[in-house]
């Protein structure tokens, strides 16, 4: 986007210290100036830590996502945004003339942030850079940077195949805080090489340590797990494999949900031991997303069908109201707007997908058994037994859209997986007129902002 525009959004929320995330000794300090320059490490750290680079993560997959519906036109027709009314029916016009729009703006915002940290971390002494506190500041400026990329190529661009990605347009890649520096779009495979290249040279940068207590730093594990989803989304199966390991290695432990308080609205913690990394989705789209709100989106009955009367995970993310389902505060604690991040869960799926894939039908069981007998009531979860590969692949796939719903994940499954021939087609109902999404659709692929087309001209998408 023209960084003009997120450059001035940033300072004007650096230097207003507007969420408690931000220590405002550093960013009151030149409360005149249109120009916020971190000096130091101490700097850069507060930069960082900004809340708002954890409200960032691009909200459309999920508002075109296929396990929810609006139960009434009326709660449909009062939602005030028409990006989340036209997601809702895979409108061709997504944005219906709305500009600024949050899932481009907000990602690119984050990415104008590690830029400015990148840049002024080159000008450090040696002795600052050589650091363990300023090895880490350049990992975790890597990893912000990568992971807003990466969300924003999910939903900007098609999904990665390797036959087409080199010609497939991604999204700009803007790797300087130069406000004039216009990119054009970047191919999909330019922008996954990038990614992950600045992923693993970010490896080694890391302490050993998990950062305990600041799941909104990033860390050895959840870089990893960061690689192994992206590898995934690529269809590198044994390279999502190795880097779920590594991440598990560093962090696995899994909640038993009998812990758990299903009556709660709120059933989990920040400080859940499953998280590895914090994310949630922009804030813009809480009347169609956001949890604890029962006049719109509620969850379809025949998703609900697909969790056994054991299976606690029903009682755990969705509450009813008025014979509806809603979903209920998330994954990442005490907050209303869904949980985009990284955990435990989403790796052990992982690993069990790609050891199916691999022909490991014993591991890939092993591994989903190891979770699933945390989601299930105390003494009534059977063990999954072996089958054929296409039994427990087919199961795998099942959980993962259970355990990982409201997450931001399955817009790209369905994209992932339909490149694999598994011809998921999406069908909705909306006041007696049927919706449909076939497999490989280019409206899979959202539009680019048209205020962006105007602005550095790049190329639109075909829709």
């Amino acid at each position: 986007m023209k960084n003009l525009k997120i450059y001035i959004a940033l300072v004007a929320t650096m230097t207003l210290g507007v969420l408690s995330g931000c220590k405002k000794d550093f960013l009151d300090k030149k409360p005149n100036s249109n120009i916020v320059i971190p000096e130091t490490l101490d700097d850069m750290t507060q930069l960082l830590d900004n809340t708002t680079n954890n409200f960032n993560t691009p909200a459309m997959g999920i508002m075109s996502g296929e396990d929810y519906y609006y139960p009434t036109i009326d709660s449909y027709n009062s939602l005030p945004k028409k990006t989340s009314k036209n997601c809702y029916t895979w409108n061709k016009d997504i944005y219906g003339g709305e500009t600024a729009v949050p899932d481009w703006n907000k990602p690119y915002s984050t990415v104008f942030t590690a830029n400015v940290v990148l840049e002024q971390w080159d000008k450090l002494s040696v002795t600052d850079k050589q650091s363990t506190s300023g090895k880490y500041v350049k990992a975790w400026a890597l990893f912000s940077r990568s992971f807003s990329l990466y969300n924003l190529v999910q939903i900007f661009a098609p999904a990665y195949n390797k036959a087409t990605a080199g010609n497939d347009l991604g999204i700009p890649l803007k790797l300087t805080a130069n406000i004039n520096d216009i990119q054009p779009r970047a191919s999909v495979q330019a922008v996954y090489d990038r990614i992950l290249s600045d992923l693993n040279s970010s490896i080694e940068l890391y302490p050993a340590s998990f950062p305990a207590n600041n799941l909104n730093r990033s860390s050895k594990a959840s870089t990893y797990a960061l690689l192994s989803r992206i590898y995934l989304s690529m269809r590198e199966y044994d390279k999502a494999l190795a880097a779920a390991n590594n991440s598990l290695a560093a962090r696995d432990e899994l909640v038993d949900f009998n812990t758990l308080d299903t009556t709660a609205t709120s059933p989990f913690t920040i400080y859940n031991p499953e998280l590895v990394y914090t994310s949630f989705s922009v804030l813009e789209y809480f009347e169609a997303i956001g949890a604890l709100y029962a006049n719109h989106a509620a969850i379809l009955p025949e998703f609900l069908q697909l969790y056994d009367k054991n299976d606690l995970r029903k009682q755990i993310y969705f509450y009813v109201n008025e014979n509806n389902f809603f979903v209920k505060s998330g994954y990442g604690g005490n907050t209303y707007w869904p949980f985009m991040g990284l955990a435990v869960d989403e790796l052990y799926l992982i690993k069990a997908e790609c050891l199916s894939r691999g022909g490991d039908q014993s591991g890939a069981t092993d591994a989903l058994n190891k979770l699933l007998v945390k989601r299930y009531v105390s003494g009534t979860f059977v063990p999954l037994t072996v089958g054929s590969a296409d039994e427990v692949l087919n199961k795998i796939l099942l959980e993962r859209r259970k355990e990982l719903v409201w997450r931001g994940l399955r817009w790209s499954d369905i994209k992932r997986l339909n490149l694999e021939g598994a011809n998921i087609t999406l069908t909705r109902t909306l006041d007696g007129k049927t919706y449909t999404l076939a497999p490989n659709s280019p409206l899979y692929v959202m539009p680019i902002p048209s205020d962006e087309i105007a602005l550095s001209h790049i190329q639109q998408n075909q829709r």
